[in-house]
């Protein structure tokens, strides 16, 4: 069942069944679906956007405003004008500059996805898995001499397979975890699948509490339902505190960007 609540940067509503926010683009941190990541080399503005939403990137705290001409102060960002794609960076004192109008989408998200590493770089944060090659500022750019170069496409390759075999595992250790989650009934109370975790609630109190298992080891003959029914007599699962805490807990990933300063920026600076 889906709920909503005001999003925390803009106060805007927005939806439990929404990734990011409607109005600022800020990632929905109510967003309850387990999933993993999809993107990892974003070509698109679409993209992008979910390859910030997949890694919980604050974006309007960050200062990026990916598919939005964004007009005031500090600011970087991505839009279509007509059939041109802009990349711009708005300075502290107000200024554009742009870094590249044209045709060619997915140089222009290459633009400002490069930016948004760096940023995220210079802060000691790596969305991209990719480790810090020395004081040169961590860009994908970094490295001197062939030599080097060839090291460095070296080592990413195999960081990439690395992390499409680990996403595999994850994925398929996710589906076998879940493929089971839902309602079950035994006499008056209900017990919820999540994961490799029971939970239990009846009709004579209001809440649900953390169980070791389920009363009979034939569980999937007391399946009653996926989703919710008030019929039952008692509380959605997904609307209680312990919901919440799974939730909160699988969301912590994102709390490097807690302490993000935009100050750290160099905003005078034509990029």
């Amino acid at each position: 069942m889906a709920s909503t609540q005001k999003c925390q940067y803009c106060g805007a509503t927005i939806s439990s069944e929404e990734k990011t926010c409607p109005s600022c683009g800020a990632p929905n941190p109510n967003y309850v679906e387990d999933t993993k990541r999809t993107v990892f080399f974003p070509k698109t503005i679409a993209e992008l956007q979910e390859y910030c939403a997949e890694r919980g990137m604050p974006l309007l705290r960050m200062r990026f405003f990916i598919g939005e001409n964004y007009k005031e102060p500090k600011a970087f960002g991505i839009y279509k004008d007509g059939d041109d794609f802009v990349v711009y960076k708005n300075k502290a004192n107000g200024q554009r500059a742009v870094r590249y109008r044209g045709p060619d989408e997915a140089h222009a998200v290459d633009e400002i996805f490069t930016k948004l590493l760096e940023e995220c770089h210079n802060r000691g944060i790596y969305p991209d898995g990719k480790p810090d090659y020395g004081a040169g500022g961590g860009s994908r750019s970094s490295g001197s001499g062939s030599g080097n170069k060839n090291g460095l496409k070296n080592v990413i390759r195999a960081f990439i397979i690395l992390c499409v075999a680990v996403n595999i595992f994850a994925f398929v250790y996710s589906f076998i975890s879940h493929r089971n989650d839902g309602y079950f009934g035994y006499g008056d109370e209900v017990y919820y699948h999540y994961g490799n975790s029971w939970y239990h609630t009846s009709s004579s109190y209001d809440g649900w509490i953390e169980t070791y298992d389920f009363p009979e080891t034939d569980y999937e003959d007391y399946a009653i339902g996926t989703d919710y029914d008030s019929d039952w007599g008692v509380s959605d699962f997904k609307e209680s505190s312990a919901y919440q805490s799974i939730v909160e807990s699988h969301s912590s990933g994102s709390s490097d960007y807690d302490s993000w300063d935009s100050g750290g920026t160099d905003w005078d600076s034509d990029w």
